[in-house]
């Protein structure tokens, strides 16, 4: 019998071929192994239960600097994109004698007899019929976003008053809640008319204030 290979016969009449492992495959594992010994030796911490990672705390007085407070108006677009760019466009401007623009519109800037309830009302509610807006003309219908939350419309509002060259103060999700419960038994859209009809409100702007009427 020849010694010299190292072909090994099995009962079964298969062949087994002792190869020697590929150096590359060697050296990939002693790698892999070094890597991880390092990589425990510098972030372990010992393996003690009182360690941690400061930079990945985030409390008032210690570890990293609590996030910074979102931008309503950064959400305000997200939102106004989701829900109001089919009729009013992502410039503002609207479709023309369909759907109103908002840029430079009385209503979104609290103009002439209208105030920030108003805006917030026909959000809420909706509008229907004949109205005008900077001048022109329009018979349609804005639908209701009740379902929108109190932060949300005011995202809303607030990003539509300071784009497109719009510059109008901030509206609060207080300020919306305040109208949604002064408006509840409300279940229509309203018309231009019985909007115009009731005063405008304006948001107070000193806290604890109470709004004021113009």
């Amino acid at each position: 019998m020849n010694h010299d290979h190292h072909i090994h016969q099995h009962e079964n009449g298969t062949e087994e071929t002792n190869r020697p492992l590929s150096p590359w495959l060697v050296g990939a594992f002693m790698l892999s192994l070094c890597w991880g010994g390092f990589y425990l030796a510098f972030n372990s911490g010992g393996f003690r239960q009182d360690v941690y990672e400061s930079n990945a705390v985030n409390w008032a007085g210690g570890g990293a600097q609590a996030a910074a407070p979102v931008d309503p108006k950064v959400v305000g677009k997200r939102l106004y994109t989701q829900n109001c760019v089919v009729c009013h466009q992502p410039t503002g401007m609207g479709v023309a004698g369909q759907f109103p623009p908002l840029v430079g519109s009385e209503y979104v800037l609290s103009q002439g007899n209208m105030g920030e309830n108003h805006l917030v009302m026909l959000v809420l509610n909706g509008l229907q019929g004949h109205f005008m807006v900077k001048g022109q003309a329009y018979n349609n219908a804005m639908v209701p976003w009740k379902q929108l939350s109190d932060e949300q419309i005011a995202d809303i509002l607030t990003y539509i008053r300071s784009d497109w060259g719009n510059n109008a103060p901030a509206i609060t999700p207080d300020f919306v809640t305040q109208i949604r419960k002064e408006t509840a038994a409300t279940t229509d859209s309203y018309t231009q008319e019985q909007l115009m009809a009731m005063p405008a409100i304006k948001p107070a702007t000193v806290p604890g204030s109470s709004p004021v009427k113009k």
